[in-house]
């Protein structure tokens, strides 16, 4: 007779190959094409209209000047199954010709002979921004195709570059979630900064219509382990009601998906070895209600870089990956409101320009869940808690109340094409209240179970483009993060002759605070060198208290330091396939008086404009970092600490990737194997106190032994395999996701120095995303599937204080949900109702199991708590914008 578990793996396996097989069918359709003869009756018909019809029934990319060509019209009827013939006769009688380059026809002016043979370079510099807000976009990609040169925009959208000095110059600018712009340059004619805006005629530049864009909501970089994500598009993805940008992220290969948490964890490593920032300043905690959905406001963001390991010098004081979001600057042109709201939460975002130069962004959400509780939240708060693995009489069943609230504002100031000034603030909070009571083997326990935590900041930038080849930013910022945890549980007998009463307390502060300045520069040589250097410094401030069993006090530790940082890189192009980025990074660490150096390399060699192989290798140090412990109840179970060489070690990790990506019209696949090793792990594990006995709770706190309780610092490696395919058209996008990966930990106190599980080690990930857009229709699917988390079933201390540990995995998780959202508009007012419907099939998951131990006088009591995933659940929202 099969088990629970044996059951429930055989369900999801077989639901899990029937959403492949559809899936597999309906993708397969979606690539079905055709082709045809071209036939097209003109009639006095304006060539820009000609030329449109064209790339719509051909559906080709067809790049031309709308407005020139807009003088003259065509009169015939033209058969061909050549485009070249056709494009030949609808230009016939203008200045105009056709040439084919870079996958694109580029309709262009006939050049003299004369002015072609002017070659000699010349530097310009430009902008790219929204057309419509006026909205700098950050790390936009330009392509100069005519010097076969691609340029990264900086966090400001500014660009440089040398180029050839010719009057035909073809420009390709891209940026995730906007149309490609294609624009002809006459470069002998340019002595402003160029502009380039979407879709719209910008100073100096010829702009062109464009068909036939694709829907992206996701992009690789040439390097390794980088993609930036679309945020414009979280909205239509399956969710609670409030997009949530790094459940979003979770959906990619290399990074963990996990119901419970919107946390990262990249490649085998803890949540907190991930740098994030926003808009300069460091974040600490990511999560509102139980990682349900993110600490940071979506309505907010307007670009996201993400590192999952090989990451350049500009970035450190992280081990494992970096995120780097940059927040809205604001409308220039018109005030815009908008928001949700959802059965949990509303939320409201107003961009202001409050003149040609300056504006503003001020946003907040907030949860309503203590004023009113719908079927919804109630669903998610009993999945989180009291379920049991054998429910039975006297189960634990918790019932919490909670609430969560954040806010962002951001005033920026451009007094020209290349300054801009900006000062943003952002704050956040959460309050749970998991108090309950439960009978067990005829004891009752009573607990009172508080938890307050939050995470703020703001930060100052400055940052100015020099002429044509230097680009400066300087920042400061501040940020922090507390966490204040009581629970106080009273254990009383109830059984006839066990009148026994023994209480514990637990109470736990821990904040940290974030002081930084940063001046980063970049630095054009010339076509071959792109140099980027910087000075840093930053001081945190921690504490950690905490007090147990009202007997002792585990933990009262405070300490604080300084950390100065000097990074150099050279982007060098050794030829036109090959291009290499050395870099060092080199710490100052006052807490070890120690410096700390971190070499870093990566290179891409593109073999054709499909095929490209990648690699990065490089060393990374952290010296701010959670210690995990063994409390095993409450949402925040870990705590931040600061390194000082000796109990709370700095923590270096190792960082090897290779991979390729392969790019063909509207499929791209992605593969890349990585290894890393990682030094000064920590853990802090709780000893029982011998003396810990009713009737001696007043033992005064310096005869304990001061063993019993410590941290332990041990090492571990992550290696394993990330594969992403996806295909990408007008109206459909879909990417599958698949991670092979093992994270392993070891430390000479746990098991006896033998090899444990990573808590978030995870065998297989499969992951199927899918939107598709159909006129005012949004549609998704998405599909998750892994194999279970390990978790502690036991653990014990033997006579010389080591702890010895059994562990066990949870049954693999599988679900698919589905999403749909309608767009219409009253008037000025734009409306999107929406309906998601997660874990369609209801499949049984599970997602964490907490344990508890009491040791009653000499009698010991476990009790077992399993958190449930979600059931079939239905979630309504409304977004709207005016």
């Amino acid at each position: 007779m099969k088990s629970k578990t044996e059951k429930l793996i055989y369900q999801k396996r077989n639901r899990f190959c029937t959403v492949i097989s559809l899936l597999i069918f309906l993708l397969s359709v979606s690539f079905s094409g055709y082709t045809q003869q071209l036939h097209f009756d003109f009639n006095n018909t304006p060539v820009s209209e000609a030329l449109l019809k064209v790339a719509r029934t051909a559906k080709l990319r067809i790049a031309f000047d709308a407005g020139n060509l807009e003088r003259f019209s065509v009169t015939k009827t033209i058969d061909s199954d050549r485009i070249e013939e056709v494009l030949a006769e609808v230009l016939e009688g203008t200045d105009y010709i056709s040439g084919y380059k870079h996958n694109t026809w580029l309709i262009i002016k006939s050049i003299p002979d004369a002015r072609r043979e002017r070659t000699e370079k010349k530097r310009i510099s430009g902008v790219v921004y929204d057309e419509t807000s006026g909205e700098r976009l950050p790390y936009a990609s330009i392509y100069i195709w005519d010097n076969n040169q691609f340029l990264p925009a900086s966090v400001d959208g500014t660009f440089t570059a040398s180029v050839k000095n010719i009057p035909q110059s073809y420009f390709q600018v891209k940026y995730l979630g906007y149309q490609t712009f294609d624009s002809i340059v006459d470069i002998t004619q340019i002595n402003d900064v160029l502009l380039f805006g979407l879709r719209q005629q910008p100073q100096n530049i010829t702009t062109i219509d464009i068909e036939g864009d694709n829907l992206e909501m996701l992009k690789y970089g040439d390097e390794a382990g980088h993609f930036t994500f679309n945020p414009r598009r979280f909205t239509d993805l399956p969710n609670y009601g409030e997009p949530d940008i790094f459940r979003a992220l979770q959906y990619l290969p290399g990074i963990s998906a996990q119901e419970n948490s919107s946390q990262l964890n990249i490649r085998g490593s803890s949540a907190d070895q991930n740098l994030v920032k926003f808009d300069g300043f460091t974040l600490y905690n990511l999560d509102h209600f139980f990682g349900v959905f993110s600490a940071i406001n979506p309505n907010v963001i307007k670009d996201i870089q993400v590192y999952k390991g090989g990451f350049d010098a500009c970035y450190g004081e992280r081990v494992s990956g970096i995120v780097d979001i940059t927040g809205k600057s604001g409308n220039k042109s018109k005030t815009e409101i908008y928001g949700g709201i959802n059965l949990i939460s509303g939320n409201l975002t107003a961009e202001i320009p409050i003149s040609k130069k300056l504006t503003l962004v001020t946003a907040a959400r907030r949860a309503y869940s203590d004023l009113y509780s719908s079927w919804l939240t109630d669903a998610i708060l009993a999945d989180k808690f009291g379920q049991s693995f054998a429910p039975r009489e006297g189960d634990n069943e918790i019932k919490p109340e909670f609430y969560f609230s954040d806010f962002n504002t951001k005033l920026t100031w451009a007094p020209n094409d290349n300054e801009n000034i900006s000062f943003s603030v952002y704050g956040a909070k959460d309050y749970l209240n998991s108090s309950n009571a439960s009978y067990r083997d005829s004891v009752l326990i009573d607990t009172d179970d508080k938890n307050k935590w939050g995470n703020y900041g703001m930060g100052l930038s400055w940052k100015k483009q020099y002429g044509t080849r230097y680009f400066t930013n300087l920042q400061f910022g501040y940020s922090g993060y507390y966490n204040k945890y009581n629970n106080t549980t009273t254990v009383q007998g109830t059984s006839p002759g066990a009148d026994m009463l023994h209480n514990t307390s637990d109470k736990e502060d821990n904040r940290l605070s974030d002081f930084s300045l940063s001046y980063e520069n970049t630095y054009l040589l010339n076509q071959s060198h792109f140099f980027e250097f910087g000075l840093l410094s930053k001081y945190n401030e921690y504490k950690y208290y905490k007090e147990a069993n009202n007997s002792f006090i585990y933990s009262e530790l405070y300490s604080g330091a300084m950390l100065y940082t000097a990074y150099f890189q050279d982007k060098m192009s050794l030829s036109k396939k090959l291009i290499i980025k050395p870099g060092i990074r080199l710490n100052y660490f006052d807490n070890t008086n120690r410096f700390y150096f971190e070499p870093r390399f990566s290179a891409t060699y593109n073999f054709s404009k499909e095929f490209l192989v990648k690699l990065a290798t490089g060393r990374y140090y952290q010296f701010l970092n959670k210690s995990s412990s063994e409390q095993t109840f409450g949402y925040n179970r870990d705590f931040w600490v600061i390194a000082n060489g000796d109990m709370n070690p700095v923590v270096s990790s190792n960082h090897f990737i290779v991979g390729a990506s392969i790019e063909k019209e509207k499929f791209f696949f992605d593969l890349e194997a990585y290894y890393k090793t990682m030094d000064g792990l920590q853990e802090y594990l709780f000893f029982d106190n011998p003396d810990n006995r009713p009737g001696r709770e007043n033992i005064i706190h310096d005869i304990i032994d001061p063993n019993l309780s410590k941290f332990v610092s041990g090492k571990g490696e992550a290696y394993g395999i990330d594969f992403l395919a996806k295909y990408t058209n007008t109206k459909f996008t879909s990417w599958v996701a698949y991670s092979l990966s093992k994270s392993t930990r070891n430390f000479s106190e746990i098991n006896n120095g033998e090899d444990i599980p990573a808590i978030f080690d995870q065998t297989h990930e499969l992951k199927w995303t899918n939107l598709y857009d159909l006129n005012k229709w949004n549609f998704s699917t998405l599909m998750i599937y892994n194999t279970g988390h390990p978790y502690i079933k036991t653990t014990s201390k033997n006579e010389i204080f080591n702890t010895v540990r059994e562990y066990e995995r949870l049954p693999d998780y599988f679900r698919v949900d589905f999403s749909l959202n309608y767009n219409f508009n009253i008037k000025k007012v734009n409306i999107k109702p929406g309906l998601s419907v997660l874990n369609i099939f209801n499949t049984e998951n599970y997602l964490d199991v907490y344990v508890r131990n009491f040791n009653i006088d000499g009698i010991p009591v476990n009790e077992t708590t399993l958190v449930k995933a979600q059931e079939l659940t239905f979630n309504f929202f409304v977004n709207f914008r005016f």
